[in-house]
């Protein structure tokens, strides 16, 4: 509390030019003038006495003399530092003064109401000032013009002053604004001209902005325990949790919190499936309200809730896909504030409007780059809707004929697979183990044997460039076997380890290479070679784990989960015949019916006939540079009587000069798949191999 007292005692004009009286004080809050002067006083009468009327008769009285003391004082006394005042526009603030006439005399007042020009933050607009003489009674106006107004007070009488000071603008927090209030006595004024400080008082009112700020933060969680709502999956929900901090300089009361849902979202209703009850809960002591929702289950309101500065409101509850939901609707939402801040029984009338999202909102404060007071983030409750199906499909697999002898990996054949992600909105194989492939042999066409030694799986590998061989630098896929049968697991991730999303272009390719190691030999008997003998292999894919929550995916004729592969072995089955006859005897036709494999009885003179039949048993692959050969035993004398039946290709017999023996051979430059070369010639066994 600020106060200065003027004093000023008036004698007479003349005495106080004679006397130099002296009046100053720096920054006043009063003045004060002292001084006394003589008031002399004498009475006289006039009268008549009765028989004597024409003599006036005249009486003049003592004198009396008394002194007079006239003192001014008065002073202007306040309390108003750091008021508040209401951030928005056009509101106000009261400031109190009182002006006090201590002196004898009455006296006259200037009050003038002058902003701060600098130091402060905004200035005030208009005033209407009113007082109470000596805090009685009625509030007596007092006109302001420009700011500057009058007020009259007797003397040993007070104004209690009330200013009313309004701001037109809105502000936001914190920021001051400075009022310099004076009054000047026109008594002293006339004593001291010129000299300010001697019949002026002044006090200095501020008031600064104060409202709450709200922070707002939203989040969703889906019962996925992401940001994921599948729009086919009958019971995804999204909880959502709204957070409201007050990091204002003023207690929030009666403000309103809502969220009103998009067209895409229903509040669970306490009758459905997965209902959780709305909560509300205050950090700091504040009553908590109710969290309601509304008839349709499409808006979460609390009412009327207080929230001191400092203080967090977190409000939760649940939400559904609504019926008619797509994912063209709408599924972005937004927590809203309201408050009155001026008023404070609720939030009717709100000059505070505050979103979640409101990134660019500046109600009340002090933004700056970055964090700020009442700063909202609405980036944590954005969810990603989706209609999750799930269907994989694996290309049909092949039936290939391969030579018996493929030994060694790098020339082996190779299947090449194709597995597609055609469901929606699902990643697969996007983590380890979720998505596996077997590779299983599952017949052979011998009872009891499921795996042929003869034909197996070299590697597996991702065949990145999709050219159906294997490539250097392709990744090579480890299998787990399963127990000790002849299949193995492997991972899709291990192929692409990001997963692979719906769609051809996203599919991973997998090359599987076979190798054989089939005897051509029919020396056990006609059949006992691997000719035409296979294996067939069943590639399954083996989803393991829901994906977001959708089930595994089950294996439809549109979407096969599982293929197979049939591996024949083919080449040339050579089988040779003979028949037992004279010698004379024209060769036999290729087609007559003498020809046998089983063991022949000659008599001796006779000849046999011998049919060596190359027969190519692939359906489809031709074979080239065919060389059928026959060693003449040493026991039998060759006829020179060859045939070739194509007679392609160079044909003959030679005999090494050493040994003497002779071999007879049949040269065919291709083979058509399917087609039969022979070779025919006869022998003369003889015991000294002479005859």
């Amino acid at each position: 509390m600020k106060s200065n007292l003027f004093k000023y005692s008036v004698l007479t004009v003349g005495v106080v030019a004679a006397m130099g009286v002296a009046h100053a004080a720096q920054q006043p809050t009063g003045g004060t003038s002292n001084g006394s002067f003589s008031v002399a006083n004498q009475a006289s009468a006039s009268y008549t006495i009765a028989g004597n009327e024409n003599a006036p008769q005249l009486a003049t009285s003592n004198i009396v003399t008394i002194s007079v003391s006239e003192q001014s004082s008065f002073t202007l006394l306040t309390d108003n530092v750091n008021q508040t005042i209401n951030p928005k526009a056009n509101s106000t603030v009261n400031f109190t003064h009182t002006l006090t006439n201590s002196g004898n005399v009455d006296d006259t007042y200037t009050l003038r109401l002058t902003n701060a020009t600098s130091g402060d933050d905004f200035d005030y607009s208009g005033y209407s000032v009113t007082y109470l003489l000596n805090n009685t009674g009625t509030a007596i106006t007092v006109p302001i013009t420009n700011g500057v107004g009058t007020i009259s007070l007797p003397a040993k009488s007070a104004a209690n002053i009330t200013i009313v000071a309004t701001a037109n603008t809105a502000r936001n927090i914190d920021k001051n604004g400075i009022l310099t209030v004076s009054a000047e006595s026109t008594y002293l004024k006339g004593k001291n001209a010129g000299t300010p400080s001697a019949y002026t008082a002044s006090n200095v009112d501020n008031a600064k902005t104060v409202a709450p700020l709200y922070a707002i933060t939203k989040s969703a969680t889906t019962n996925l325990g992401t940001k994921n709502l599948d729009l086919n999956n009958l019971n995804a929900f999204v909880d959502y949790t709204i957070t409201i901090k007050n990091e204002g300089n003023l207690d929030g009361k009666a403000i309103s919190i809502s969220d009103d849902l998009p067209s895409g979202l229903v509040a669970i209703a306490s009758t459905e499936a997965n209902y959780t009850a709305p909560t509300v809960t205050a950090s700091n002591g504040s009553t908590a309200g109710t969290a309601k929702l509304s008839a349709a289950n499409k808006t979460i309101t609390v009412d009327s809730q207080n929230i001191k500065v400092g203080e967090t409101i977190t409000v939760t509850f649940r939400a559904k896909k609504a019926a008619n939901a797509t994912s063209a609707s709408s599924f972005v939402n937004y927590a809203v504030v309201k408050d009155d801040t001026a008023n404070d029984n609720n939030a009717t009338t709100p000059d505070i409007t505050d979103r979640s999202d409101d990134g660019t909102e500046t109600t009340y404060e002090n933004k700056v780059t970055g964090a700020y007071l009442g700063k909202d983030d609405n980036t944590k409750a954005t969810v990603t809707t989706t209609n999750q199906t799930r269907a994989i499909a694996i290309t049909t697999g092949a039936n290939k004929e391969v030579a018996l002898n493929t030994s060694g990996a790098a020339v082996g054949n190779t299947y090449s697979y194709t597995i597609t992600n055609n469901g929606t909105d699902v990643t697969e194989a996007a983590t380890a183990g979720s998505v596996l492939f077997s590779v299983n042999p599952t017949a052979t066409g011998t009872a009891g044997v499921t795996n042929n030694p003869n034909i197996e799986i070299a590697r597996v590998f991702v065949d990145a460039n999709g050219d159906g061989i294997f490539t250097a630098g392709e990744t090579v896929l480890t299998g787990t076997q399963i127990g000790t049968t002849g299949e193995y697991t492997y991972d899709l991730n291990a192929a692409k380890t990001t997963g692979f999303a719906p769609g051809a272009a996203n599919a991973i390719k997998i090359g599987v290479e076979v190798v054989t190691t089939g005897s051509n030999s029919n020396a056990g008997g006609v059949g006992t070679s691997d000719i035409g003998k296979y294996e067939t292999m069943t590639l399954t894919i083996v989803p393991k784990t829901e994906v977001n929550g959708t089930a595994i995916p089950t294996s439809t004729t549109e979407n096969p989960l599982s293929t197979t592969s049939k591996t024949t072995m083919q080449g040339i089955n050579l089988v040779k015949y003979q028949i037992a006859a004279d010698c004379t005897t024209a060769i036999p036709a290729n087609n007559a019916t003498d020809w046998s494999t089983a063991t022949a009885t000659a008599t001796a003179g006779q000849c046999i006939f011998y049919k060596i039949e190359a027969v190519n048993t692939f359906t489809t692959t031709e074979i080239s540079t065919v060389a059928i050969t026959d060693t003449i035993s040493t026991k039998a004398v060759y006829q020179t009587n060859f045939v070739a039946s194509p007679t392609t290709g160079t044909n003959g017999t030679s005999t090494n000069a050493t040994t003497g023996v002779t071999t007879v051979r049949g040269n065919f430059a291709t083979l058509a798949s399917g087609a039969t070369a022979t070779v025919r010639f006869s022998v003369k066994p003889s015991q000294s191999g002479t005859n």
